[in-house]
């Protein structure tokens, strides 16, 4: 709607828009108030959602736990490491090995062009990337190459064409699937070609000789084993990567026997279950700590939202101190707060299992503590909780993960639960107003305040029309007076 041109108080000499600027700031109150409850609504919305949020991160970080690995964590120590690095599985147990010796690595399968001078094609010109494999000697159906890396499988075709180039040749046995990389020498025309796997099924094989004679290669080479001894056992294995007993290690160098033997060992990582424990505790208590404070947090009746105008009037430290207080207490007492938090802790106490070991989570260290302020928050002691993953690793997996009795089950369903509550009333971020009960709220404020933004428009021009009238009134008054003045005048 356009608001029309106003000229007031030019009869009268009332300052027009004064009085009715004052007179829409009464009617605009109930708008304001609206608008107020907007914005409490929306910072409820906020609130709710930074609850929900922390929720979904417990949540996450139960079910991070809930995996073996971080309750068999085991650490692995070499007596050499620049000669043999270990490393250890949750599998590994305890356990300790003796390296003897190590007569030899494992090598792949490699060959390269010996010849010493450059590689020449038929017509004696230097071999390059663009040659066609046609004109080396000898070579005269490239669509017919194949090749194979391992000694133990089939020749598989290159798949060439043919008019083939030495540049398409890499590009076959440089994929991926070939099972070996090739170095081309752009300067010389040499070629090196090594297999990917180590061990003596490796081997780098061409069905046709004439391609390995043009580059001076050797066909049919192979790979060796690693060869080693290991608690006086002599083993062979296609990798320098070896793993007896769920113990893997990686052999870095050879040894003979007159050496010191390498001792490798594994056991439980005591801290590495510890630090993984903690960490869920301490975001299980960052998210109780947060409920407990939105729960308990004072209300302020006496700051509500600010006004469009009341923030103009005020700095920003003022407006930011304001705030502060209009914000506090939006969850105070909420239900869902205290349904959330009620369940959390009762996760906790009632965590019972079948164990020979401990069967009760305050039994491994992890309590409420003696201090009944504290809201709920977990305490460990660190001690009696080291001591208990130490002796009893069994027990203290099961204690957290058991699946009818286990804490990491009741949390997942705790937050799972409350989370669905809290996204029904305030959404989840991102989603749309009308999917929650919250924003639905909203969504109604804004009609109300539209429909009412129409009626304030109306009630101004009704205004605005009012003082015209008035002072149309006066100027033909005051026209009236001036006639009567000057015919009163003249007659005498």
């Amino acid at each position: 709607m356009t608001t029309p041109i106003r000229f007031g108080g030019l009869a009268s000499g009332i300052d027009t828009d004064s009085i009715i600027k004052q007179l829409m700031s009464a009617e605009r109150i109930p708008v304001d108030r609206l608008d107020q409850k907007k914005q409490l609504t929306t910072w409820k919305v906020d609130a709710y959602r930074e609850v929900n949020r922390s929720l979904l991160n417990l949540r996450n970080s139960a079910v991070d736990l809930t995996l073996s690995k971080n309750f068999y964590a085991r650490a692995a120590t070499s007596s050499d490491s620049t000669r043999i690095n270990v490393t250890a599985s949750p599998a590994s147990g305890s356990s300790s090995l003796q390296v003897d010796s190590v007569q030899s690595l494992a090598k792949a399968a490699s060959t390269f062009s010996s010849t010493a001078t450059d590689v020449v094609d038929k017509n004696n010109v230097k071999v390059t990337r663009a040659t066609k494999l046609t004109d080396l000697s000898g070579l005269t159906d490239p669509t017919a190459l194949s090749f194979k890396s391992s000694a133990s499988g089939d020749f598989v075709s290159l798949g060439l064409s043919a008019d083939a180039t030495v540049e398409d040749l890499l590009t076959k046995l440089n994929a991926k699937d070939s099972g070996a990389s090739v170095f081309f020498d752009d300067a010389t025309g040499k070629m090196s070609i090594t297999s990917r796997q180590t061990g003596s099924d490796a081997t780098i094989q061409f069905n046709d000789v004439a391609l390995v004679d043009a580059f001076d290669l050797t066909n049919g080479v192979t790979g060796t084993n690693a060869e080693l001894t290991v608690n006086g056992l002599a083993i062979s294995r296609p990798s320098n990567t070896v793993t007896i007993d769920n113990v893997t290690f990686t052999l870095n160098q050879t040894f003979d026997a007159t050496s010191s033997p390498v001792t490798l060992s594994t056991k439980p990582d005591t801290q590495a279950v510890f630090d993984n424990i903690k960490a869920f505790v301490t975001k299980y208590n960052e998210t109780m700590e947060l409920m407990n404070k939105k729960y308990g947090e004072q209300q302020y009746r006496d700051f509500p939202p600010l006004t469009k105008a009341q923030r103009e009037e005020l700095s920003e430290d003022e407006i930011k101190k304001w705030e502060e207080k209009a914000m506090s207490g939006l969850l105070r007492s909420d239900g869902m707060l205290q349904t959330a938090t009620t369940r959390l802790r009762s996760s906790w106490s009632s965590t019972d299992v079948t164990t020979s070991g401990p069967n009760q989570l305050y039994q491994i260290g992890l309590s409420t503590g003696r201090d009944f302020r504290a809201g709920g928050k977990i305490e460990i002691d660190e001690t009696k909780l080291k001591a208990a993953i130490d002796t009893d690793p069994e027990a203290v997996y099961k204690l957290f993960t058991d699946t009818s009795s286990g804490l990491l089950g009741k949390v997942r369903d705790a937050t799972r639960d409350v989370r669905s509550n809290i996204t029904r009333m305030a959404g989840s971020d991102g989603g749309a107003a009308n999917t929650y009960s919250l924003g639905r709220e909203i969504n109604s404020i804004d009609s109300r305040i539209a429909r009412m933004d129409r009626q304030l428009i109306d009630k101004e021009n009704s205004y605005y029309r009012r003082f015209t009238a008035m002072e149309t009134a006066m100027n033909q008054a005051n026209a009236q007076a001036g006639s009567l003045q000057q015919f009163l005048g003249g007659g005498m």
